[in-house]
């Protein structure tokens, strides 16, 4: 008897939540699903028309197909006839966070794409309400990535087998990032002409660059060998770019990734490997060679110092020894 009559509030429990539902669907606007996936293409063509980067458009939209999945596979929704919700896009932020457990990191690409798109449909008046404000960012530790030490480094390079000529690409797009910090996806789209040999310099251009602004990177001695080379093979295929794939088209960066993480294992580094970790790894080197904060923010690309911040690393025994040539105390005691 006792579970008959568990059973029953729980029913009546069941039925309290989908009034509530259908109400809040109705003060809503009252969008299926499907309307909501229909109007995402509307969406990725303005940004298109914006002038987002490609790169920027292809994540949008892969961001958007693993929403689709957990719509479909998590929630069971049919899509033709369930509404958005509040409760909808906010379910969607408790799995990622409590059910799966994702890093804060992932959570939070997935959330601001998601948030793009449903702040452009409040603008536009598709919906009556800003659903983009119900989703917060998770709350990340700072300093997450660290930067790969010197021998592990040494070790990275040493992992690409230079006869081949993949390997010998991932060898030097490991010192070019090294070098000046560029972005994988600005590396793999470098053109040809992008690079100066006799000045040593490699041009992001506008169209690739993450932030759409154009900006000039010093080059060494040693990656303008390694890209002379890499310049003349490209020539011989026939090929506009410099990082070629197999196919003499432009080596994607998700493959170089995964190569990155390839090596590491090889050559056993327990640290992440990728080649957002050799940025970290630049912007660190840099600041302890004396390269003001300034200077590292124009090279990077960053729009916003504090971004630039949260790519430099710096050990204790760093802090110690600029503290120590810095002398402050010693002026005074002289």
């Amino acid at each position: 008897m006792a579970n008959v009559k568990f059973n029953s509030k729980k029913s009546k429990f069941t039925d309290v939540l989908k009034t509530v539902e259908i109400n809040e669907q109705e003060n809503d606007g009252n969008m299926t699903i499907q309307h909501f996936y229909d109007l995402f293409d509307i969406f990725i063509k303005d940004k298109k028309l914006e002038g987002l980067a490609p790169r920027t458009i292809y994540d949008h939209k892969k961001l958007f197909d693993i929403f689709k999945n957990y719509v479909i596979k998590v929630r069971e929704c049919q899509i033709e006839h369930d509404f958005i919700s509040s409760d909808f896009f906010k379910q969607y932020l408790y799995y990622m966070h409590f059910d799966k457990h994702y890093k804060a990191g992932t959570i939070n690409i997935r959330i601001s794409s998601l948030k793009c798109y449903l702040n452009w449909l409040f603008k536009n008046k598709y919906t009556n309400k800003n659903y983009s404000l119900l989703l917060k960012k998770v709350k990340r530790s700072e300093d997450t990535v660290h930067p790969l030490s010197d021998y592990n480094v040494k070790k990275m390079l040493n992992a690409p087998n230079q006869n081949t000529y993949a390997g010998f690409r991932d060898f030097t797009i490991m010192i070019i990032i090294l070098d000046c910090g560029i972005r994988i996806n600005e590396l793999c789209n470098t053109l040809i002409p992008d690079v100066d040999l006799k000045e040593k310099t490699l041009t992001v251009r506008g169209e690739i660059s993450k932030t759409r602004k154009a900006r000039i990177l010093p080059l060494s001695k040693q990656s303008v060998i390694l890209l002379r080379q890499l310049i003349d093979i490209s020539v011989s295929n026939t090929s506009p770019y410099v990082f070629m794939s197999n196919s003499s088209d432009k080596v994607d960066g998700e493959v170089v990734s995964r190569n990155f993480e390839r090596y590491g294992k090889k050559v056993g580094v327990k640290e992440r490997c990728t080649p957002y970790v050799f940025r970290h790894t630049f912007a660190t080197n840099a600041v302890k060679s004396g390269m003001d904060v300034f200077t590292l923010q124009r090279i990077m690309g960053h729009n916003q110092i504090t971004t630039t911040r949260q790519y430099v690393q710096l050990e204790t025994k760093d802090l110690i020894k600029k503290h120590d040539k810095m002398n402050s105390i010693g002026r005074y005691l002289k």
